[in-house]
């Protein structure tokens, strides 16, 4: 019987003192969720996100409502000191505007996207998803400024990776193959990637960069190539802007001269007809395009629409050549 009293005895003194172990430890955890929350105002990110964790492990340990609440509580705080800790790298960059204060802040935003889904707060994760395209592009237009464009084209690659539907880095891409291969396919490629997002996520500003960026090189590149007499790829060039800008007077007044160097006439007159319906500038502006066409009509043999034309084309630095034609070639009737 005393024996029986005796284990009795024992059982009961380890059973108050397992509750008194589980008071003091669930106490411990209280205080550690107290201080991870001071160590998070002080901005010592890590630390707090450190104590968070370990006052979260004792809840779970304790295996009771209060050890889940504490738990529960602990590790809803993880991603929020994650996202503040990213956020104050980032200030940190804007406040220094130097490459690896930012390459910091984009680590820190990418390690909150992967708390966030780890912690199952899509709050927290959404908005570090947001950050992490953005400041990748940041990082490709400080390169690009810098003459550093393989280095921007991976930062943009990165951005892309991030956000398929983030139009500007296709956009940033296109000029950055311009500046990495001579083939203006590969610009191209990536002004239409441009485009196409840009329509699907509702971004008119980008698709009209892009297209104008498109439009220009090409208006630039088959101008040379006319001067260099290369007018049937010219020609191809200057048709494939009028897909970026469809009322361009600087590309059909560029057609209008490429014809008239392979003596297509009547398609160098219609060229110059479309130039004239979209040029907006003044007789002076207008005066290389009515040359083109007095041109064409002169070699047509069409004396009075080619002195019509001439007569337009008589201002600026078109007046003496326009002049010339007309009063030593064509003989027109009167001359300004």
């Amino acid at each position: 019987m005393k024996f029986i009293n005796k284990s009795l005895l024992v059982l009961f003194v380890g059973l108050l003192s397992s509750a008194v172990y589980a008071q003091s430890t669930y106490e411990d955890a209280v205080k550690l969720y107290n201080s991870a929350a001071e160590q998070a105002s002080a901005k010592e990110y890590d630390k707090a996100i450190s104590t968070y964790m370990e006052a979260a492990k004792i809840g779970e340990e304790l295996g009771t409502p209060q050890g889940a609440d504490i738990k529960s509580r602990s590790e809803q705080q993880i991603p929020k000191v994650q996202l503040n800790k990213a956020g104050n790298l980032f200030n940190a960059f804007r406040s220094s505007k130097q490459i690896p204060d930012l390459d910091l802040a984009i680590v820190a935003f990418e390690e909150t996207v992967k708390i966030g889904k780890e912690y199952e707060d899509t709050r927290v994760t959404q908005a570090a998803q947001g950050y992490v395209p953005q400041l990748y592009y940041q990082k490709a237009t400080m390169l690009f400024k810098r003459e550093m464009y393989e280095e921007a084209d991976d930062a943009l690659n990165s951005a892309i990776q991030a956000n398929a539907n983030y139009a500007q880095p296709y956009y940033t891409k296109g000029l950055v193959a311009k500046k990495l291969s001579d083939d203006i396919n590969d610009a191209l490629r990536w002004f239409d990637q441009a485009i196409a997002v840009a329509d699907k996520t509702n971004k008119g500003q980008i698709a009209r960069q892009a297209k104008n960026a498109a439009h220009d090189e090409l208006l630039f590149r088959g101008s040379k190539l006319i001067e260099a007499k290369n007018f049937s790829d010219a020609i191809d060039l200057l048709n494939l802007a009028t897909e970026y800008d469809a009322e361009s007077a600087d590309v059909y007044y560029r057609l209008a001269e490429a014809y008239n160097q392979q003596s297509k006439y009547d398609s160098a007159i219609s060229n110059a007809k479309t130039a004239l319906t979209y040029e907006k500038g003044g007789k002076t502006d207008k005066a290389k395009i009515y040359f083109e066409m007095g041109y064409a009509y002169q070699m047509k043999g069409n004396k009075a629409d080619a002195c019509s034309a001439y007569t337009n084309a008589s201002f600026g630095s078109f007046s003496a050549p326009a002049k010339h034609s007309m009063e030593f070639e064509l003989k027109c009737s009167s001359t300004n």
